[in-house]
């Protein structure tokens, strides 16, 4: 009998999971908030949905009689496993998804069991600012407590800064108050890891790509990966040994683990561990292009309470690999786009995924991960080979700007 799988989300990157679903023979219920969600097209049935509505999401496994339900690149770890739950399908108990989603939640239990991260103090009023910040010190960061992709996170640096920080934050959050934390300073990592009856299973490793802090200052614009990493040996075993507790002490026991790690004064300290497949085609882009894994087809099989391929997250080649975003760096009104199409054939891409602005329209500077408009992945026989591939690629694409 062909099982039948709920999958939450049918953009872009969802997309992947939608059709790795269907090359596995599942019959997939696609679910997203814009109709026009490019995923739909491959999806068995589609239902135009807020898939962060749990009453709605619970309302749509029911009327399918789903086996599992599965997202891929949204924070909504939760979500997924608080309807699973109550529909006896397999998934993460909810307080542990709801631990590892809530970053105000998460850095409190990770300093409670000696996990190495931030100082941190979690604000709710203005009034609360600068005892708090004096505490701290600065420079500190700023964040919500209930989003992604660096969405109202910034650095502040003074006192001076401190409310239009805390305004920003707030405005990126459906929960009260922000969280102050100390700012760490050192080389970053991405790590995705796939866990099933007590196993660990960690088959991404890769640098992030910080190189323009001072264009995009007060905020956090990461600019892509660099694979392999770069890191002593040393170090490397240290971040596998921090993932690996981080994500014991969680509570993780099922599906996808998404870590970011900083080497702050040698020393590894988590920035954040989630319980969810990454975004920004991390772990279902630049590594399979990189190793040939595929972190899709085992979550979806688990989702639906089939026996998962965890050979499929076994390497199979070693390329060097990079991953470079289109990212803002300016504001202005569109006046025209080149180079997208003698970019996309340029030598080593092997992964181009644009959603560019509209003539005529107007964009700002990032402020975050979400307001890149496109990406390239590009593999070579060396590390080196492969930055050097993709920067020439994205740097063709150009975006030219009129005042507003």
């Amino acid at each position: 009998m062909i099982k039948k799988i709920l999958i939450l989300g049918a953009g872009i990157e969802q997309a992947l999971a939608i059709c790795e679903a269907k090359r596995l023979g599942y019959f997939v219920i696609a679910c997203d908030a814009d109709p026009e969600a490019v995923g739909f097209s491959n999806a068995d049935v589609s239902h135009v949905i807020d898939i962060k509505n749990k009453h709605e999401v619970e309302g749509i496994a029911k009327e399918h009689s789903v086996d599992g339900i599965f997202s891929h690149a949204v924070e909504i770890p939760d979500i997924v496993a608080t309807v699973a739950t109550k529909l006896g399908l397999p998934c993460l108990h909810p307080d542990v998804a709801s631990r590892a989603t809530n970053k105000k939640s998460r850095i409190t239990y990770l300093k409670n069991n000696a996990i190495p991260c931030a100082d941190f103090r979690f604000v709710e009023t203005t009034g609360q600012l600068e005892g708090a910040a004096s505490e701290i010190g600065f420079p500190l960061v700023i964040k919500p407590v209930d989003n992604a992709g660096s969405r109202g996170v910034s650095l502040v640096s003074d006192e001076t800064g401190l409310e239009h920080a805390y305004a920003e934050a707030t405005r990126y959050s459906s929960e009260e108050g922000v969280l102050l934390e100390e700012r760490l300073s050192g080389p970053e990592v991405s790590t995705e890891s796939v866990v099933y009856k007590g196993e660990i299973h960690t088959f991404a490793f890769a640098d992030r790509n910080y190189v323009r802090p001072e264009v995009f200052s007060p905020y956090f614009i990461e600019d892509g990966i660099n694979y392999p990493s770069t890191l002593p040996e040393d170090i490397r075993k240290a971040v596998y040994e921090l993932v690996e507790k981080t994500i014991r002490v969680l509570g993780i026991d099922f599906g996808a683990a998404k870590g970011d790690v900083i080497i702050d004064k040698g020393v590894p300290k988590i920035i954040e561990m989630a319980a969810r497949t990454s975004g920004g085609w991390f772990g279902a882009g630049s590594i399979p292009a990189a190793t040939g894994v595929n972190m899709l087809k085992p979550l979806l099989q688990m989702a639906v309470g089939d026996e998962p391929d965890l050979d499929a997250l076994k390497p199979t080649r070693n390329l060097g690999c990079a991953q470079r975003y289109i990212i803002p760096t300016e504001g202005g009104v569109v006046r025209a786009i080149t180079g997208v199409e003698e970019a996309k054939f340029m030598p080593g891409v092997v992964m181009f995924s644009m959603f560019l602005p509209e003539i005529g329209s107007t964009i700002r500077r990032a402020t975050n991960h979400a307001e890149r408009y496109g990406q390239i992945i590009c593999t070579g026989a060396t590390r080196e080979e492969a930055i050097r591939r993709c920067e020439e690629a994205i740097n063709t694409i150009r975006i030219e700007l009129d005042e507003c």
